[in-house]
């Protein structure tokens, strides 16, 4: 017997998991003592985007489509559900490097410490989300044609 999948879940699952590990990462990268941030070096917060986006991106294309390849009965290729979740870590390596180049290119002042750990979870939740549901969305639609 399978289990019905939904992608609003499995996004809102994505979101939580996503906000926790970018602030676990965040803190373990720039620290728990509240501080100024630089962009650029010493800091680096613009590169650290790359690292995130992939993180995020392949971890939110490949846990919620094996959830949903064993709700289904394990009736798709686990092929395709491997080769897409790594595609998608490779967009969000473009997508993070083009974060990076574009905030580390112009002169931004420092940012408070906990205005960068609110922007990093939001962000890490957001992408998580959105590659969960197009991932789901893509998987789903590939079942249907089973």
């Amino acid at each position: 017997m399978t289990q019905s999948v939904s992608i609003r879940r499995e996004a809102g699952i994505s979101i939580v998991i996503n906000g926790v590990l970018s602030l676990a990462f965040f803190l373990g990268v720039f620290g728990t003592t509240p501080h100024a941030l630089s962009w650029t070096a010493p800091d680096n917060l613009a590169l650290d985007f790359i690292p995130q986006s992939i993180a995020v991106a392949l971890m939110s294309a490949l846990v919620p489509a094996l959830i949903a390849r064993k709700r289904l009965g394990n009736t798709l290729a686990l092929r395709p559900i491997l080769i897409r979740a790594a595609l998608f870590a490779l967009v969000g390596a473009a997508l993070g490097g083009a974060l990076a180049f574009s905030i580390g290119g112009v002169a931004v002042p420092t940012i408070a410490w906990g205005t960068a750990l609110t922007i990093k979870i939001a962000y890490g939740g957001a992408l998580g989300a959105l590659v969960a549901t197009l991932a789901l969305r893509r998987l789903l639609s590939s079942a249907r044609c089973i």
